[in-house]
C-alpha cells in the first residue's frame, strides 16, 4: 500500500442487519470517503407539516449522481454530531501527545448509508507489546460513532495481535471514554481523555506479562469454562473457548441442543488458531482463545463487548498447573 492508496479491508462486519465496509489508509485519504450530514424537518410530504417532536438525519450528496436521503429521525434537542469532528479531536488527542496523524495507518468502517462509523488508529511500533521476534501486539485507539443517534459515542484502546487478528479492549480506558448523544454531548475534553488513557498503557502491558507468567491449573479451568464463560458468552462460545485451549483448534457443535455443560457438548474440530498452542499453559493463552471466539461475532459494537469481558473473565480463573 503507497502513501496515497486506499485498501479494501477484507473484514466481514454488520451492525443492525447493515453491511460495514472497512478500508484502510492514512487519513488524508480516509477522509473523502465521510459523507455529510444534517438535520431537516420530519414530514411526510414537502406540503405537509413538520413533525413538532422529531427531526430527520440526512445525508448529503457526495457526488453529482448521489441525491439527499434521510438515514433516521432524532428529537428536537439533538446535536448532530459530524464523523469527521470526532475524528478531529482523536487526532488532536495524538497530536498532544507529539504523534503525526499523517503518518498513522488507519481503518475506516462505514455502513452503507455512512450513518455509523468505526475509525481505528494504529500507534507506531515503539508502542507495540512485543512477546518475541515473530510476535507482537500493536496499540491502537478505536472510536465508535452514529450520527442518528442509535449508538453511543465510544473511545477506547486496545491490543491488536498481528499473528491472528485477536483484539483485546484495555477496559479501564473504554468506561471512560464514552459518551451519550444529548444536548450535553461535549467533543471538547477528547484529547484530553486520551492522553489520559494513555498512561494506563504502562499497566495494562504489567497486566499481559502477569498472565504469561500465570498458568492455569485444570480443574478450576474446566468449572471456570462451565460456569463464567458460559454465563458471560453462552454455552455455544464457551464450548469453542475450551477446545482452542485443549486442542490449539477452533470446534463446531456437532449436536448443539445435546444436554450437558460446555466441555461436555460433541463438537467436530475444525480451523487451526493461529498463534495458539497445541495445549493452553498460561492466562495470555486462554485470553487468546477468548479473543479469537469473540472475534467471530460479525457485528463490531457487540465484538467491542466481547473483548471488554476477557480481563475480568481471567480474573476469575485460578493459578497453578497445566490444562489437562
Amino acid at each position: 500500500m503507497t502513501e496515497d492508496t486506499i485498501e479494501r479491508v477484507d473484514l466481514t462486519s454488520r451492525r443492525h442487519s447493515r453491511d460495514v465496509t472497512y478500508s484502510s489508509g492514512k487519513w488524508s485519504q480516509l477522509s473523502s470517503l465521510i459523507p455529510k450530514f444534517e438535520l431537516a424537518d420530519f414530514r411526510a410530504a414537502d406540503s405537509e407539516p413538520p413533525n413538532p417532536y422529531l427531526k430527520a438525519v440526512v445525508r448529503l450528496p457526495r457526488k453529482a449522481f448521489e441525491r439527499r436521503i434521510p438515514v433516521g429521525t432524532v428529537s428536537n434537542s439533538y446535536p448532530l454530531t459530524q464523523h469527521e469532528e470526532i475524528a478531529e479531536q482523536c487526532f488532536a488527542g495524538l497530536r498532544a501527545i507529539k504523534l503525526d496523524p499523517n503518518t498513522l495507518k488507519c481503518d475506516l468502517g462505514l455502513t452503507d448509508l455512512g450513518e455509523w462509523m468505526n475509525l481505528r488508529v494504529y500507534f507506531p511500533n515503539e508502542y507495540n507489546y512485543v512477546r518475541n521476534d515473530s510476535d507482537s501486539l500493536a496499540l491502537r485507539l478505536e472510536c465508535f460513532n452514529s450520527v442518528d443517534g442509535s449508538s453511543r459515542l465510544v473511545l477506547l484502546l486496545g491490543w491488536i495481535r498481528f499473528i491472528c487478528g485477536n483484539g483485546l479492549v484495555i477496559g479501564e480506558t473504554r468506561a471512560e471514554l464514552r459518551d451519550i448523544h444529548d444536548e450535553h454531548l461535549d467533543l471538547e475534553p477528547i484529547p484530553e481523555i486520551i492522553g489520559e488513557a494513555l498512561k494506563k498503557v504502562k499497566l495494562e502491558r504489567e497486566r499481559l506479562d502477569n498472565w504469561e507468567k500465570t498458568p492455569i491449573d485444570p480443574e478450576p479451568f474446566q468449572a471456570w469454562i462451565n460456569k463464567d464463560v458460559s454465563d458471560a458468552l453462552g454455552k455455544k462460545a464457551a464450548c469453542r473457548v475450551f477446545h482452542i485451549c485443549k486442542t490449539g483448534h477452533d470446534a463446531k457443535l456437532t449436536k448443539p441442543f445435546a444436554p450437558g455443560e460446555a466441555t461436555e457438548k460433541p463438537v467436530e474440530l475444525t480451523t487451526r488458531v493461529p498463534g495458539s498452542p497445541n495445549l493452553a499453559g498460561n492466562l495470555f493463552d486462554v485470553s487468546q482463545a477468548l479473543s479469537w471466539v469473540a472475534n467471530s461475532r460479525t457485528n463490531a459494537e457487540e465484538l467491542v463487548e466481547w473483548q471488554a469481558k476477557i480481563p475480568e473473565l481471567l480474573n476469575k480463573l485460578s493459578v497453578p498447573a497445566h490444562v489437562s
